[in-house]
């Protein structure tokens, strides 16, 4: 028996919606996807559908040949396929992830690997730190994304590199899924970030002082974006100021603080069961269904004159708001004021 299950539009709201719906789903032999409506494929989108299409075929021990595809040849399925989104799923059409170079302001769907990276450093004989060699890697990514507008590509660099800095210490794991689009006409940018490690409950959970009050996957996410909250914090220990990637905790908060301080910004930020959409005046929460972490990263782009400004904007707000907070760092690291290499 074969069950039809049709993917809606690809925008934000309708995804995590459809990550439920596809939860839901009597069990069959064969799954029949039809994209042949879809007309919009944004990077979040792409990148969390990709996921969820994943994740169900791995729970029910589906095969490439237990899911079948229908599709329009349009420019819309023509673009999904250049992207990588339907090989990203579990499907056979289309290119690879990460087999198209990324110009003309967009990065494709592309997984990476941290230790991959760190090996390849090794063998051009940089012996770098992680940091540094995520860092070289978020600037690359960002100057496909920004092409030659300098301001851009110094900011779409900084939320790059504090969305992949500390997933291999903190998701345990060290594979890393990106996509971006940066529409020059709209003044819109947005990057998603995604991995499918362990999530921020059990994260923060593995430090006994948080464990004390983050009790569910609903309040690890409120926490998490706060500034200076950290699975590494210890009251009984001074932050480790001659190390420059120690973490602070500060990256989710600022990113945060950027979206929302931009024309039409938000943040959709994805872990395990709950989603928080995080706009310039509001916050909903929603209930999904994936496993791992996902960020959907939107900012507007027509003010942005000085990137560096925008991000101690963030960071001073950050750190007063952190003095308030019992368990958080007080003050970002290095990292988190500004970039390390340009």
């Amino acid at each position: 028996m074969i069950l039809k299950i049709i993917v809606p539009n690809l925008c934000t709201k309708n995804v995590l919606s459809f990550s439920n719906t596809l939860h839901d789903c009597e069990k069959n032999d064969t799954y029949f996807f039809d994209v042949s409506k879809v007309s919009n494929y944004e990077p979040f989108s792409m990148l969390f559908t990709a996921a969820v299409i994943r994740q169900f075929c791995e729970k029910r021990d589906l095969m490439p040949w237990d899911i079948q595809l229908r599709f329009l040849e349009d420019k819309d399925y023509s673009y999904a396929c250049h992207m990588g989104f339907f090989k990203a799923a579990g499907f056979e059409e289309g290119k690879n992830p990460g087999e198209a170079h990324g110009s003309y302001s967009y990065i494709p769907l592309t997984k990476i690997n941290i230790r991959d990276l760190n090996e390849e450093s090794m063998q051009r004989g940089e012996f770098l730190e992680q940091g540094d060699i995520i860092e070289k890697k978020s600037a690359e990514l960002a100057r496909i994304l920004a092409q030659s507008n300098d301001e851009m590509k110094k900011l779409f660099q900084f939320l790059i590199r504090e969305a992949i800095r500390n997933i291999p210490e903190h998701a345990g794991t060290n594979d890393v899924w990106i996509c971006g689009q940066y529409w020059w006409n709209r003044g819109i940018a947005e990057i998603a970030i995604l991995d499918e490690g362990i999530g921020v409950f059990e994260s923060l959970n593995k430090n006994i002082i948080h464990k004390s009050y983050i009790s569910n996957n609903e309040d690890a996410l409120r926490w998490a974006i706060k500034p200076g909250v950290s699975r590494a914090f210890n009251p009984a220990k001074e932050p480790n100021l001659k190390d420059p990637w120690a973490n602070s905790g500060y990256g989710l908060h600022m990113i945060s603080e950027i979206c929302k301080n931009t024309k039409g910004g938000w943040l959709t930020f994805v872990s395990n069961n709950n989603c928080l959409r995080i706009y310039s005046n509001s916050t909903s929460l929603e209930t999904v269904n994936f496993r791992g972490t996902a960020l959907g990263i939107r900012v507007g782009t027509k003010n942005i004159k000085n990137a560096q400004a925008m991000i101690d904007e963030a960071r001073l707000k950050g750190e007063a708001t952190a003095k308030n907070i019992k368990n958080a760092f007080k003050s970002a690291s290095l990292p988190s004021k500004g970039l390390m290499l340009e």
